[in-house]
């Protein structure tokens, strides 16, 4: 009857009378988990999919634990903002008995893995949320921003630098700041919106070797981040206004770009279609 439960749950569109049905069990164990699929529960896999009147349906429930995670400690509502399932997330942040912050056995919340997986409407969604620890840390003191600059996920950390409760310059184990480790992974453009975001950068953090991130810089031979960060030690004023101008340009290009694939692409499925 649980492994029913949970196929009903786990199949690709969900088997929403089927699932009613089961629940009038009393007997039925809602919380059973599948030995098979990492210790995986009805509701967990009905996050996962995104069947979300399955999902109304089993929180109406008052038996289910919707925080009982898997094998690696990822809970329901961690896996729906991994897997980008806003509809989902949105439901699960209008219940109390969430857990919005419980992190797997790595360290990483369910904010952490939405910015990773470059998910920005959740990431919106869960940073502007005062319940939401956004500098939570994994087990490496690496926290979501630091991630996001490592990665180079350029959306996440423009919108993340806008956010006045981020730690832009927690280290993690080593001593690495995100800026430092912006510059070690050579990630020219974090480093622009960086320097030129108005956020107070500790440009000059070093490492247990005595290494800044210029330093790095110059020994991967980036000439790019070199420039920026000289200029931004001799005049940081003149080199912001600098770099607003160039990005706001590019933006700008990018978008007129954005524009004319989009009409070409629909000018090319009209000629297909029709002729």
């Amino acid at each position: 009857m649980e492994e029913q439960l949970y196929q009903a749950c786990s199949c690709l569109y969900g088997k929403v009378e089927e699932v009613q049905k089961l629940l009038q069990n009393e007997q039925l164990n809602i919380n059973w988990q599948n030995q098979k699929d990492y210790l995986r529960t009805p509701f967990f896999i009905a996050c996962w999919y995104g069947h979300i009147d399955i999902v109304k349906l089993l929180l109406n429930d008052q038996r289910v634990d919707i925080n009982k995670a898997e094998n690696d400690d990822e809970t329901p509502f961690y896996i729906a903002c991994r897997n980008g399932k806003i509809e989902i997330v949105k439901l699960l942040l209008n219940d109390e008995r969430i857990d919005i912050n419980k992190a797997r056995n790595d360290g990483w919340s369910p904010f952490n893995i939405a910015c990773h997986e470059k998910h920005i409407e959740i990431v919106k969604l869960l940073s502007n949320d005062n319940r939401v620890d956004i500098n939570k840390a994994d087990k490496y003191d690496q926290t979501p921003f630091y991630t996001v600059c490592k990665k180079g996920r350029i959306e996440i950390v423009k919108l993340l630098l806008n956010n006045k409760r981020i730690d832009i310059n927690k280290a993690d184990k080593n001593g690495w700041t995100p800026f430092y480790t912006t510059c070690r992974f050579e990630k020219t453009e974090v480093v622009k919106y960086m320097l030129e975001s108005g956020r107070e950068i500790d440009v000059n953090k070093k490492d247990s070797d005595e290494k800044s991130g210029l330093d790095w810089a110059r020994e991967r031979g980036n000439t790019d981040i070199v420039k920026l960060i000289e200029s931004f030690q001799k005049n940081p004023n003149e080199t912001r206004a600098q770099l607003r101008r160039e990005l706001k340009i590019g933006n700008f290009v990018n978008l007129i770009f954005e524009f004319l694939l989009f009409n070409f692409l629909t000018l090319t499925i009209i000629i297909f279609v029709f002729f």
